[in-house]
């Protein structure tokens, strides 16, 4: 291929975001081997896109660093999963390893329709353990985040018009402002209940 046609085909741009096939790429390959101003357009190319990637970068909101450094910090409290200071519920929670924590606080007996054991209330941070065999009758949170982890049985959450069957390890964080219910479909269900309060 003529070297003029070459360096005006846009191949160079396409070989350095990685979008040609392998033909296309030993090509620009052979073509570098055998002009050196092909190098020389390489690297002019790439010094642009890292000018124009820096020029254009956008710096995530400082909240961003706060809510990634505390997500990372939980990971690592949950590694220890203890009773005196019980980590938050996310995505990440593993449900049996809050099922072994809490197990000594499980009832013995019947302990009818609903018992619940608080596991923290502080910084504006509310936990429980809930075993229930009845669900929530339709509510709204205005400024309670309220999330909570299954760690035995079956529920369906109703949020608006979405309704999810939930069973043991699933998470789910109840967006604000939304009407939801809870029914429970097996006999009881055991979960982690949470409410984060929320900040402007």
């Amino acid at each position: 291929m003529d070297l003029t046609a070459f360096l005006n085909s846009g191949l160079l741009e396409l070989y350095l975001i990685g979008t040609l096939d392998q033909e296309e790429a030993l090509l620009v390959n052979q073509m570098r081997a055998a002009h050196p101003e092909v190098a020389v357009e390489l690297a002019t190319l790439e010094a642009f896109f890292e000018t124009e990637a820096m020029r254009r970068v956008v710096k995530p909101d400082p909240k961003f660093d706060e809510k990634m450094e505390s997500l990372f910090l939980n990971l690592e409290i949950e590694q220890v999963m203890q009773l005196s200071a019980p980590p938050l519920i996310t995505s990440f929670s593993d449900a049996n390893a809050w099922l072994k924590m809490i197990s000594p606080l499980l009832p013995k007996g019947n302990s009818g329709d609903r018992f619940e054991k608080l596991l923290r209330n502080d910084d504006k941070v509310m936990q429980a353990l809930v075993i229930t065999s009845e669900g929530v009758e339709e509510e709204v949170h205005e400024n309670i985040q309220e999330s909570f982890l299954i760690l035995k049985g079956t529920c369906i959450c109703t949020i608006g018009n979405e309704t999810i069957t939930m069973g043991p390890g699933d998470f789910m964080q109840i967006p604000l402002h939304q009407p939801h219910t809870i029914s429970v479909v097996s006999k009881s269900v055991i979960a982690i209940l949470q409410h984060v309060e929320c900040t402007a």
